[in-house]
């Protein structure tokens, strides 16, 4: 059983269980802006963003669920770091490739440290 001493060395050393399993990728907010005068509707802008993430695809090898959500072969399991907001996330860059957040949940010992997402591929 983990005691509060373990959540808190865990805690303090994540940087270096993250060590090496790293990578960065380009993520898009979108915001809104004023309304336009003519069609009134609100002006859209993305910001990109290059941030740091553990990137693992997903076993497609037996039936899963995430958060209600089927896993199918091709997705990936993104994990942010706490400082990362996506909640107005559009789309994520890997490599080139256009990925969809289909999915989160907070994750952490003690409290959230982490953002797991499922992604999968925009065609």
């Amino acid at each position: 059983m983990l005691t509060a001493d373990d959540a808190a060395w865990i805690a303090s050393n994540r940087a270096e269980l993250l060590a090496g399993r790293t990578e960065s990728i380009t993520i898009y907010h979108r915001t809104e802006g004023a309304a336009d005068t003519y069609t009134g509707e609100p002006s859209v802008t993305e910001t990109a963003e290059t941030v740091y993430v553990v990137w693992k695809p997903v076993d497609g090898a037996d039936r899963d669920l995430f958060e209600g959500i089927e896993l199918l072969t091709g997705d990936f399991r993104v994990t942010f770091g706490p400082y990362v907001t996506i909640a107005d996330v559009k789309r994520i860059v890997r490599g080139g490739i256009d990925y969809a957040i289909i999915a989160v949940k907070p994750r952490g010992l003690g409290g959230t440290n982490r953002l797991e997402c499922i992604v999968r591929r925009v065609i």
